[in-house]
């Protein structure tokens, strides 16, 4: 039995800590409790009218978007037209009005996009440690939990190699969530977490299968590092067979590691059934 002696200074650093742990706890029991009571996904068939805000961002950001839209425009011009789709630009992410602010994400332009169906967005600067500007939190994360954009999807065609795959990226828990929330408990140690959620989980999940059926797709491929990770990636593995099992019955479950995958991914096997 190992045997632990702190000094007085280091109690008084562990309950500080312990007191910001309970707190960020005290966060998530929150937001669980608000997954449990929305989980409404939109159906955008339904939808009379369809409101796309554009969000140049800054750098070469404002210089992308002029090109993406003028591809979203071509491709979408009969909607456009007929009023089924409407552009909005938003306004007021410049990094320059965002260091004035001291804001990463400004309370005007959260609404302006709650008032929309979908974003795109050009980039946005997330200052690092040591840069000479505010230590501003990422606008992406910002964006991604207050509207609640948990799955990144990127679907990746390479016919000749006999790929067609969808990646569903959980957008918002493991290391997110709680990324700049972490606890430098003294000049020795920091601490940074994983959150895992029964919720979050099973809702990346659901989608990926629900994916999966409506496109032909025979199996569902859960990445994690759950050998190291034993409590969230062990968690989040349990969910994706829970919701594999129990609604897409169909669908064949598999499972790899992180390490594997790469290696995994060049085998012309592997890319079978997909």
């Amino acid at each position: 039995m190992s045997e632990y002696i702190t000094t007085a200074l280091q109690e008084e650093e562990i309950k500080t800590a312990q007191e910001k742990l309970a707190e960020l706890i005290r966060s998530d029991f929150a937001r669980i409790d608000r997954m449990k009571a929305d989980e409404e996904v939109t159906d955008f068939s339904k939808l009379d009218t369809i409101t796309i805000g554009v969000m140049p961002g800054d750098g070469i950001g404002p210089l992308i978007m002029t090109q993406a839209l003028r591809v979203l425009n071509q491709l979408l011009a009969p909607e456009i037209a007929s009023g089924k789709v409407k552009i909005r630009i938003i306004e007021g992410m410049t990094f320059e009005r965002r260091v004035e602010l001291g804001e990463s994400l400004p309370a005007d332009v959260l609404a302006a996009c709650k008032e929309c169906n979908v974003l795109i967005k050009g980039p946005f600067t997330t200052p690092r440690a040591g840069d000479p500007w505010p230590n501003l939190v990422s606008a992406n994360s910002l964006l991604r939990r207050n509207l609640e954009l948990f799955a990144a999807v990127r679907p990746i065609k390479i016919p000749e190699k006999n790929i067609d795959w969808c990646f569903f990226r959980e957008n918002i828990e493991g290391e997110y969530i709680w990324g700049n929330k972490g606890i430098q408990v003294n000049d020795d140690l920091a601490i940074d977490f994983k959150v895992q959620t029964k919720q979050g989980s099973e809702r990346i999940a659901r989608a990926a299968f629900e994916y999966a059926r409506k496109n032909g797709k025979h199996n569902v491929t859960a990445v994690t590092k759950a050998n190291i990770v034993k409590l969230a990636d062990g968690n989040f593995l349990k969910a994706v067979h829970h919701i594999g099992e129990t609604e897409y019955p169909e669908i064949e479950i598999q499972e790899r590691l992180v390490d594997a995958m790469t290696a995994k991914m060049a085998d012309p096997e592997f890319t079978k059934g997909c």
